[in-house]
């Protein structure tokens, strides 16, 4: 096929001023962007301090009001009375914030966190569902200099009694229930705190079913009771001005440690990144509606679903549950019914949406506003870009931005920023303003030439990226800063190569090769090898730490169809033989097991990390 032509041309940051930008060095632009994103309370005198690397201090001595740099500035303009929020549960309920309102809320919880003893620095854990009051409690742990830490609804009470055993949150936020699983979120945090070995302070529940659920007197608190008492939501003296090196959030992630750590994101870095790469991206002004796919719980939902938008301005859609191959209708719908105009999705959730049978006459009767796509989160691959571009209405008029980015970076480091590359449009990835990268051999040394993989890495520091992990900065600083010795890099454990025109492709994680004695086993390349089998629907590949083993990699399968026992054995054998066959016995698993669903989070991908769960749990570790 030829390369899809789209004429898109910027509204907000010009293609002039983008290419101002990525002349400046690295420094110089978060001067630039800081003083452009940000009001400074106390002014910063340098914009780095290095002198403890890799344990940078980005704006030392700086100090911003955080609540006049995220909801506060919007209440003195035309904002107050625009939506912020617009919900949509996955039972239909709906609901739709401005920004007074939201601002309201939010003050509001501020003040009964303080009254029930939150002080700044305190971990706040936030175990809900996408619901407005998630958003609500991460903006008013903001304020008051609480940490939030949002940890998935689909991981098992082990998981949550090990992470609260971890960070030791004495305030935990969570709901009765919600109307996507079965379990009860709040019977779920009761078993994780008869795990722990410390006492929680309170437990503050928001009413999601009105599922009736066990609540301890004194301990577990209503959110309805708190916001609407005035002993709680009165009276406290907030204190919104933050150093700019306070940490913000913080966020479980297993990608590249053996055990979940936390990364620890500070306030004044973070939040710029994500107003100059959500303004970057998307390229949105004050009639746009934007949608981001991801839950709450993942970097993308904290940068692109509320940080970045909400600070400036824009009027973002959420959808409690996740789009997939049965509910496509729910797609179209959501589009023409609140005119979302932008999108940041994933490569799984579309091709869910384009593969769907009834996914035509939807096509057909949807007007569709969308007029740009960002995905990030896997391959974009030819059928799905020809489908956004010539299939979806406004053919020809969609761009489709391809975004790299990472949990423990903050936000996005590379994309095909829109309007940025003529009337041809691909999927190349080149590093945003600021961003400086290379591709570096096993020994460090730099590879020049073109289509040669390597390994990815950032020759300097940025403000994004995560300051420490939360009481483990030992292996903070030997998995980001110290792989290759004697070079001061960012291992980003990603894999990548450069075309001939400068731009990247990632070709995949370096942190999911196992290595054997005979050679390594690359996830991804076993994953496709056992997809190609004729009666595998889906397959997930995860490996897990053993005390005999030192590791297993397992193998998850969907067949197309369940017949009988016989069959299933028989489908086994020859997935074996078909992998031998294709790739070679070092390809083939240590164990290969028939289900007949793969968990995903709500934004359709492979839940990886809850099936690393589950295999330690089948395997009796």
């Amino acid at each position: 096929m030829s390369e899809p032509v789209c004429n898109y041309d910027r509204k907000v940051i010009s293609i002039e001023e983008y290419e101002d930008f990525l002349k400046l060095e690295t420094n110089e632009l978060v001067d630039t962007l800081a003083q452009k994103y940000l009001q400074w309370e106390v002014p910063y005198r340098e914009v780095l301090d290095s002198s403890r690397a890799p344990f940078y201090r980005w704006f030392p001595e700086g100090k911003i009001d955080i609540w006049q740099n995220t909801i506060g500035k919007h209440l003195r303009t035309h904002r107050r009375n625009k939506a912020a929020l617009m919900w949509v549960g996955v039972d239909g309920r709906e609901r739709v914030y401005t920004y007074h309102t939201l601002a309201y809320e939010v003050e509001r919880f501020a003040m009964a966190l303080l009254n029930l003893g939150v002080k700044k620095g305190d971990n706040v854990l936030i175990f809900t569902p996408n619901l407005p009051e998630t958003i609500v409690t991460m903006l008013a742990c903001a304020q008051i200099g609480a940490v939030h830490i949002i940890y998935h609804i689909a991981y098992s009470s082990e998981s949550l009694a090990e992470q609260l055993q971890d960070c030791k949150a004495k305030y935990i936020v969570t709901a009765d229930s919600c109307p996507q699983t079965a379990h009860m979120l709040k019977e779920k945090v009761n078993d994780a705190l008869d795990k722990i070995d410390y006492k929680i302070k309170h437990c503050i529940v928001i009413e999601r079913t009105g599922e009736r659920v066990h609540m301890r007197p004194k301990r577990d608190l209503w959110y309805q009771d708190l916001i609407t008492d005035e002993k709680y939501s009165r009276g406290a003296e907030v204190d919104t001005v933050r150093a700019a090196n306070d940490p913000l959030f913080m966020l479980y992630t297993s990608s590249k440690t053996k055990t979940a750590k936390a990364v620890v994101h500070n306030t004044a870095g973070f939040l710029m990144w994500a107003q100059f790469t959500t303004e970057l991206l998307f390229d949105m002004d004050d009639r746009d509606i934007f949608w981001c796919t991801a839950d709450l719980a993942w970097i993308t939902g904290h940068t692109y679903g509320v940080y970045g938008p909400l600070s400036l301005g824009s009027t973002v859609f959420i959808y409690e549950g996740s789009i997939t191959y049965e509910n496509t209708s729910l797609f179209f719908d959501f589009l023409d019914r609140f005119h979302i105009t932008r999108m940041f999705s994933n490569p799984a959730l579309l091709r869910s949406v384009m593969r769907a049978k009834n996914s035509r006459q939807y096509e057909a009767k949807s007007a569709n506003s969308l007029s740009l796509i960002c995905c990030g989160g896997g391959e974009i691959k030819e059928d799905l870009y020809h489908w956004v571009l010539h299939t979806l209405p406004k053919q020809g008029k969609i761009p489709l931005v391809n975004i790299w980015g990472q949990t423990e970076a903050g936000g996005s480091l590379m994309a095909n920023v829109p309007g940025t590359m003529g009337s041809k449009q691909n999927t190349k990835m080149r590093p945003l303003p600021g961003v400086k990268c290379r591709l570096v051999n096993k020994s460090g040394e730099t590879i020049d030439a073109c289509d040669e993989p390597g390994f990815m890495v950032l020759t300097s520091p940025l403000p994004s990226i995560c300051s420490d992990l939360y009481g483990d900065s030992k292996t903070y600083r030997s998995i980001y800063w110290d792989k290759f010795k004697g070079k001061n890099y960012y291992a980003t454990g990603d894999e990548a190569l450069i075309t001939a025109d400068g731009s990247y492709i990632l070709t995949g994680r370096s942190d999911i090769a196992l290595s054997t004695g005979a050679g390594n086993r690359k996830i991804d390349e076993v994953e496709a090898t056992i997809l190609s089998h004729e009666r595998v629907k889906e397959c997930a590949v995860v490996f897990i730490d053993h005390p005999t083993y030192g590791y297993m990699l397992l193998a998850f399968c969907v067949l197309h169809s369940y017949k009988d026992e016989s069959y299933n054995t028989e489908s086994l054998q020859s997935i074996k033989e078909h992998i031998i066959e294709e790739s070679g016995e070092l390809a083939l698993p240590d164990a290969i097991r028939l289900t007949k669903f793969l968990p995903k989070t709500p934004d359709n991908e492979i839940n990886r990390p809850l099936l690393k769960e589950i295999s330690l749990q089948m395997e009796g570790l």
